[in-house]
């Protein structure tokens, strides 16, 4: 089985029956409704910092986990 992530636009008023319909055909991990930052990130520096270093932080890790993982194989099974 493998761990999907998902983000995408929605209209608040189908959030339920959405959510509803990964539960009962999935096993859902994790649903979190992002808000939005558009003018945060446009006006508060420090914000804009914060988000570029966490973008940093993710490639990072996925550069590791990319490098990495096949010595974990057989724990991933």
């Amino acid at each position: 089985m493998e761990t999907v992530n998902i983000t995408l636009r929605i209209d608040p008023k189908d959030l339920f029956k959405f959510q509803d319909y990964i539960k009962e055909n999935y096993e859902l991990i994790g649903l979190s409704v992002i808000p939005n930052t558009t003018k945060m990130y446009e006006e508060d520096k420090h914000f804009k910092k914060l988000v570029k270093a966490l973008k940093e932080a993710q490639k990072q890790r996925d550069i590791y986990i990319n490098d990495n993982l096949n010595k974990y194989k057989d724990e991933n099974k």
